[in-house]
């Protein structure tokens, strides 16, 4: 049988954590400040106090749920939100006492020293591990009852991910078939249990007749092994999955990405309110009066042309852009196309280097748009693409945006076929269901080099 440590993982973690800690906090300054007694009952004080914080935010932040599966940036991202928490935690203790401790100017050196073999530390314990199950200890042996597509990218990463210790032994299906590494039948499972020493066993129920369920289930309660689910959920996002429990009956609730979190919109609303608020002061504020002016030399048709699209949920709001054409009856049904004659000199510049498109800020501070996400539709296009293109309607979860994960891989500017709005629906649905902060600044700054450099799609 494999030799199993891992629920020693945590522990070992922690441990690390703590001698750390107060190898910092309260030898070092032992050792550093020759104070008459550095064990006087206010410094014992202090030193639990500290010792207490940590404990709390480690729990707090999840740090202590450290397993096989655990990645690396999860661990970066996790002790950064908790070194930052208390170093204000650290310094709230000394707003309510006189105690005198390191000087302030080498307090900053303590916390940057301190993280810095905090993170020596973690990433010795992560490496140290795959070393460890490479060579031959605390692996788990695996089974995966049901053969499927799904099942097959869990065996791929089984195979390719060998640091985290899974030694993949085969299927258990309907029929014996090698050739798939199909080790045998359901009837055989306990006996392939027994004779692979298996700890994990995976089940595709998707796979499994009814009939089968039940005999399955009655024998992996036979043995001491990990049972774990693999749904198949078409076309939902497996990312935004979560278990809830409506008394006894597990419910199973797909969640529209992480911008469903209340938290997480707020941030990003914050974000499109700042930067939209500058856009209008520092850049519409004399680009409209400009473009009046020029107006009166040429159309005289106006500067702003205001279009229905759909938003959020389905919705519809006034989208306002700069005016680059000449009023026509084909606005709202027709996308503009290279040399369209109905562009003109100004509105072709405006065009190529995306300034048409500024004015939409005010429908962001308005609440209807946000800087970054799918781009709203004219309400024509919007009826007829959701009867093209699977989750066309996904990218109404979220607000639109003035520019989006498509336009930045150069899907933008009129659509001329099928592929470009099932290509540009992908691209808007991986933002959906992958959004983060620093996506959203990386998509503005790929926005910026586009529009320095123009582009040819831009009409």
């Amino acid at each position: 049988m494999p030799q199993k440590y891992a629920r020693y993982i945590p522990l070992i973690s922690l441990t690390g954590d703590f001698v750390l800690l107060n190898l910092f906090f309260v030898a070092g300054f032992c050792l550093t400040h020759h104070v008459p007694d550095c064990f006087a009952p206010v410094y014992l004080l202090f030193y639990a106090y500290l010792n207490i914080s940590w404990a709390l935010l480690v729990i707090i932040f999840g740090a202590h749920h450290i397993d096989r599966n655990t990645r690396k940036k999860s661990i970066l991202f996790a002790y950064i939100k908790i070194i930052v928490f208390f170093f204000f935690l650290f310094l709230m203790f000394f707003q309510v006492t006189p105690l005198s401790y390191f000087p302030r100017d080498d307090i900053g050196y303590l916390f940057i020293f301190y993280f810095a073999a905090l993170l020596g530390w973690k990433f010795l314990l992560y490496y140290g591990f795959i070393l460890y199950r490479k060579w031959g200890f605390n692996y788990r042996n695996v089974l995966i009852i049901g053969h499927s597509p799904r099942t097959r990218e869990l065996q791929h990463y089984f195979e390719t991910n060998r640091w985290h210790g899974y030694r993949f032994k085969g299927y258990v299906d309907e029929k014996k078939r090698p050739e798939d590494n199909i080790i045998g039948s359901w009837p055989e499972l306990d006996q392939l249990i027994t004779t692979h020493h298996i700890d994990e066993v995976y089940i595709a129920l998707h796979r499994l007749p009814a009939r089968v369920r039940e005999e399955i289930s009655q024998v992996l309660a036979e043995f001491p092994v990990r049972v774990r689910i693999v749904p198949d959920m078409g076309h939902f996002s497996f990312k935004s999955a979560e278990l809830l429990h409506y008394g006894s009956t597990p419910v199973l609730q797909v969640h529209q990405g992480p911008l469903s979190h209340w938290y997480n919109r707020l941030l990003k609303r914050l974000f499109d309110v700042l930067l939209s608020l500058l856009v209008i002061l520092l850049v519409l504020s004399w680009m409209t009066p400009l473009l009046y002016v020029l107006s009166l030399f040429g159309s005289r048709q106006g500067v702003f042309f205001r279009q229905d699209r759909t938003c959020i949920d389905g919705g519809v709001f006034s989208c306002i852009k700069y005016r680059s054409m000449h009023q026509n009856d084909e606005a709202d049904l027709k996308q503009a196309k290279p040399n369209d004659s109905r562009v003109t000199s100004v509105g072709r510049f405006l065009r190529r280097f995306s300034l048409d498109e500024l004015p939409q800020f005010i429908n962001v501070l308005r609440g209807e748009m946000s800087v970054v996400g799918p781009r709203p539709h004219m309400l024509r296009h919007t009826d007829e693409y959701r009867k093209l293109v699977k989750r066309f309607m996904l990218r109404h979860t979220v607000k639109p945006g003035i520019t989006g994960l498509a336009q930045v891989n150069g899907y933008r500017g009129p659509i001329i076929n099928r592929e470009d709005i099932r290509k540009r629906v992908q691209f808007d649905v991986h933002y959906i269901e992958n959004w983060s902060f620093n996506m959203d600044v990386k998509i503005i700054l790929l926005t910026l080099w586009v529009i320095v450099r123009g582009q040819a799609k831009a009409v």
